[in-house]
């Protein structure tokens, strides 16, 4: 039977029962002397049922025996552990830390959208997340009645929905935001990530790698890898807000990383997240499905790909570097047995590093040191002696804990587990390892360990590794510019725009020929070489910013035919030194307000320079710096200088964030922005700048 013949047979089956138990309904209350002719007084019962959060079983009786066998809580907290994990999770956000409008941020949602709850006793208070650093990360829990009920709420909603598309704001759980700031990621870093999609962590990473917004293009880079082809393209959205020239998109199985090529030797990292897919017991409280279809057969199933791409990491990692090893599980099969496991088969080369005390205010238990493993008829297994003949290709070895000896020298409880009921939050597990210079001599003590793996499989067998492409989603190649593309037609641009000579045009690229590619990227010299040298044996699908968009004006020759990008601002800013206007607060707003603004319409300070200015139609660079509360913002947006009038090229949430910097009020905005959905309608112009296939002829603007 087809799909939607299951479909069909599922909807009759639910018809029937639904039919079944309004009819016994009626002849309830037929026997109890209730007329049921009245079709309009139907019941709650008489409707059919609908599946929602609260309809959920909530329950599994595997899942409870299996926890508290190995008293993953105290008693005294079995209750409330499992009266959490029942809950909905509550909302949380965080600011982007890199910006230097991350405070200013901050400050607009304190006091546009924290400061009216305030007075509010039927809405619980947002509250900070204290151990993130800079006060930038908070919760809200919040029910969808509440958001329904209390227009404040629905207005912080649409604002964070906003600057989220802005890149100002990262929805994203509690739990998730620990593996990036325990790896102290500094900009000179070459990062990996393993398992990357969606991509919430690697766009945390990405940000601590600007943390110096002064060097838009640091030295670092992140390579964020997942196996997933369809979830690769997830990954891409979510990091391109950051507007980052420091990141490839790479699509490969993790466990089987080839070594890449950089500098003339393989690319060694200082910080790994490996962040492995889990059974994902952790998620309950937002995935509830979990709960009828919990099995500790889950864990047996993973925990085998989980120790390959772990172990793989160890080997990718620079001497001197960190990994993170993390899980949304609450299994110690999945968390502390692949632990154990790395730092018996790497002994003397790795060691765990205690992070219980690296965020302060974060409230954590330490790794296990004793578990079991249950069968799905609730037997419990303490050890692999006491596991039957029949289950033992499920029940591995090293799924147990080591003897108590080996214990005492791994120290597990330097790993840290979370658990819902102490913060509010998912459940989770996070382990740091470092990894010890290469001189370090092996501990004797490693030939007397048997669980330990033969020296020889831990070396990487690169020729025997899966090097296979999918062969669906043929990406097209990355063309870099060569000489005749820099001294040819790059050198008009070049010239239009004042483009300083430390530019290093070399790192521009396109997906097709560079003379008449639809868009110009850029990337970082270090990805640059990367890309250069390893795009033969993987596949990449997509890194760097966008610098310049081909315009349609159909003569590729001309230095108008390049527009430049709003997501490459960062770069222009610092190298583009031409076409540039400082504008005043009210042409702000008009700019803003507008899809093209008139000349006549802006100051005399702007006429001025617009006279001075080469008449060219094309790009021109706006700059503003709204001061308040002792910082200094800078708004900085692309405009199209047409014959008669501007049109800037900023997106609905970004006109909204700068409208709300200038203290224009919440209704004042949404007005404006109804106006100009109409004016850009009337005029056929898509709503944000990355829809270009409908550009319109703005050289006739």
């Amino acid at each position: 039977m087809g799909r939607r013949g299951h479909k069909k047979q599922k909807a009759f089956k639910r018809a029937t029962v639904d039919a079944v138990r309004k009819a016994r309904i009626e002849k309830q209350q037929g026997q109890n002397g209730q007329s049921t002719a009245n079709g309009d007084e139907a019941t709650a019962d008489d409707r059919p049922r609908v599946s929602t959060y609260d309809d959920i079983v909530k329950e599994n009786a595997l899942f409870e025996k299996y926890y508290k066998e190995m008293h993953l809580v105290p008693d005294n907290e079995w209750d409330a552990f499992l009266a959490a994990l029942k809950e909905p999770l509550p909302v949380t956000f965080r600011v982007t830390g890199f910006r230097s409008h991350a405070f200013a941020v901050m400050h607009l949602i304190r006091e546009r959208y924290f400061q009216p709850l305030e007075s509010s006793t039927a809405i619980e208070k947002p509250k900070e997340l204290v151990w993130y650093p800079g006060s930038l990360a908070w919760q809200l829990n919040l029910s969808r009645n509440q958001l329904r009920n209390f227009p404040e709420l629905q207005r912080l909603k649409e604002f964070l929905y906003e600057q989220t598309e802005h890149g100002n704001i990262s929805r994203q759980e509690a739990v998730s935001m620990i593996p990036p700031l325990v790896l102290d990621i500094q900009p000179h870093h070459k990062i990996l990530d393993m398992c990357a999609a969606p991509g919430s962590k690697t766009a945390q990473i990405i940000e601590c790698l600007h943390r110096d917004e002064t060097n838009p293009i640091p030295s670092g880079f992140v390579i964020a890898n997942d196996v997933d082809n369809k979830r690769c393209y997830t990954l891409v959205h979510q990091v391109k807000r950051l507007e980052s020239p420091c990141f490839a998109i790479i699509n490969h199985d993790a466990s089987n990383l080839p070594n890449l090529k950089f500098n003339d030797e393989n690319i060694s990292f200082d910080r790994i997240l490996c962040d492995v897919p889990c059974s994902g017991d952790g998620t309950l409280r937002k995935n509830p499905d979990l709960w009828k279809k919990w099995n500790p057969g889950h864990a047996f199933s993973l925990q085998s790909i989980q120790l390959r791409i772990a172990t793989r990491g160890i080997q990718l990692l620079a001497p001197g570097g960190l990994m993170v090893y993390s899980t949304c599980s609450m299994n110690p099969v999945e968390n502390e047995s692949i632990v154990a496991q790395l730092l018996q088969t790497f002994e003397g080369h790795i060691s765990l590093v205690d992070i219980s005390d690296k965020l302060p205010g974060l409230q954590t238990i330490p790794g296990l040191t004793k578990w079991c493993i249950m069968g799905k008829n609730k037997e419990v297994y303490n050890s692999y002696e006491e596991v039957p003949p029949h289950m033992q290709s499920l029940a591995r070895p090293n799924m147990f804990p080591p003897s108590q000896d080996i214990l005492e020298r791994l120290h597990l409880e330097r790993c840290i587990r979370l658990l819902p009921h102490h913060q509010n939050t998912g459940a989770f597990f996070v382990a740091l390892f470092r990894k010890l210079d290469k001189t370090v001599e092996v501990s004797s003590t490693q030939e007397e360990t048997s669980q330990k793996r033969p020296a020889e499989e831990i070396t990487f067998n690169e020729d025997g590794a899966n090097f296979k492409r999918a062969r669906y989603h043929r990406e097209n190649p990355f063309i870099f510019f060569n000489e005749n593309d820099i001294t040819g037609f790059w050198q008009e641009i070049s010239e239009f725009f004042g483009v300083d000579p430390s530019f290093p045009a070399d790192q521009m690229m396109t997906r097709h020929a560079a003379d008449s590619g639809r868009n110009i990227y850029f990337v970082s010299d270090s990805l640059k070489q990367i890309v250069t040298l390893n795009q033969d044996r993987i596949k990449f699908i997509n890194m760097g910013v966008r610098l310049l968009v081909r315009t349609d004006l159909r003569n590729d020759k001309d230095k108008r035919s390049l527009r430049l990008s709003q997501e490459g601002i960062a770069i222009v800013n610092k190298y583009f030194t031409k076409r540039r206007i400082e504008i005043e607060e009210q042409d702000l707003i008009i700019l803003l307000s507008h899809a093209f603004t008139h000349y006549a319409n802006v100051s005399q300070s702007v006429q001025k320079q617009l006279e001075n200015m080469s008449q060219d139609l094309g790009s021109t660079i706006c700059t503003f710096t709204i001061k308040q509360h002792n910082l200094e913002v800078p708004i900085i947006f692309v405009a199209w200088r047409g014959r008669s009038s501007f049109r800037p090229f900023v997106s609905h949430s970004s006109r909204k964030f700068y409208l709300s910097l200038l203290n224009i009020d919440h209704s004042t905005i949404n007005d404006i922005i109804e106006k100009l959905t109409i004016e850009e309608k009337a005029s056929n112009e898509p709503r944000i700048e990355g829809k270009t296939n409908n550009d319109p002829k703005i050289e006739d603007s």
